[in-house]
């Protein structure tokens, strides 16, 4: 007997298509994460091999100088004055041994960071200097009298000028060094045999996102004479455990997501990048900041 014809369905039902959206939604769940996760992985890599190559870089300029940079240079009328100028850094002075020295040529030493000479150095963006997961740009406006417009290039990476801060009004005075219990501070030349502590209890440079709407980016290029909390820009101190908010913007944090807290990446003396945590205890921390202090820092 012959069988009526029969539509052919073409279509989906509202079930199935309900059902494949559901399937959808469960593997975007499942995959998105994966992803992000992945990504911050070879973000946190990038980061530490920037302070790879910055270690490299001041080992060689140790051997090359038998000492470490300046954390940065101030001299007014033959004195030292930390707010007075040149001002450049020690990320500056490690440009040779981090293979760039066309950049070096390019710098006025001898004249003010902000001088017109040195306006298209100071604005460059060098990747070694930058973090993937930082919060700055690469330049930033300069905020402070009479440099209002001016920029000046971004950095993740700040010297341990060490565990404790320093005075503004002292940074202001004339024929005052602005010393440190760290490794770069106001005209250091910090050598390996004055760090007593060891180097691999104590830290190089450390890591810093820099908030622009907070106005706490930093800068590889040096102190700028006249920028509001200029020492801080360059160098970092222990204060605060890494990650905390530290309200002079003195500290030092990241934007990586960690598993193990929020912190930052820091470059010993010995040349090993590690994550330091703000689970840190404050004296470790402390510690891990000085060269010479003579204190224990248990698991380091």
């Amino acid at each position: 007997p012959s069988t009526p014809d029969r539509r052919r369905r073409t279509g989906m039902t509202l079930v199935e298509l309900v059902i494949v959206i559901s399937i959808i939604g469960v593997l975007f769940t499942l995959f998105v994460p994966a992803i992000q996760r992945s990504r911050e992985a070879a973000r946190r890599a990038h980061c530490q091999n920037n302070l790879r190559q910055l270690g490299v870089g001041l080992l060689n300029y140790h051997d090359t100088h038998n000492t470490l940079p300046s954390g940065w240079t101030g001299v007014a009328e033959g004195r030292p004055a930390a707010l007075a100028g040149p001002g450049w850094g020690w990320a500056c002075q490690v440009l040779p041994q981090l293979d760039n020295l066309a950049v070096v040529t390019m710098i006025r030493f001898d004249q003010s960071i902000m001088s017109v000479s040195n306006q298209q150095v100071r604005t460059l963006d060098i990747s070694v200097f930058r973090c993937p997961s930082g919060r700055s740009d690469p330049t930033w406006l300069i905020s402070g009298a009479e440099l209002s417009g001016l920029s000046i290039a971004s950095s993740n990476y700040v010297g341990a000028f060490g565990s404790q801060g320093w005075d503004d009004t002292a940074a202001r005075r004339v024929g005052r060094t602005l010393v440190g219990d760290g490794v770069f501070f106001h005209n250091s030349s910090t050598k390996f045999s004055d760090i007593a502590d060891g180097l691999s209890n104590t830290v190089l440079v450390g890591e810093r996102a820099g908030e622009v709407g907070r106005n706490l980016p930093s800068t590889w290029v040096g102190v700028v004479p006249g920028l509001d909390n200029a020492v801080a820009r360059v160098v970092g101190t222990g204060e605060t455990v890494p990650g905390t908010w530290s309200r002079p913007g003195r500290g030092f944090d990241s934007g990586h997501v960690a598993a193990v807290g929020a912190g930052a990446h820091f470059i010993f003396g010995d040349g090993r990048v590690e994550f330091v945590s703000d689970r840190i205890t404050a004296a470790v921390f402390r510690a891990l900041m000085s060269r010479s202090g003579g204190e224990l820092t248990p698991g380091y």
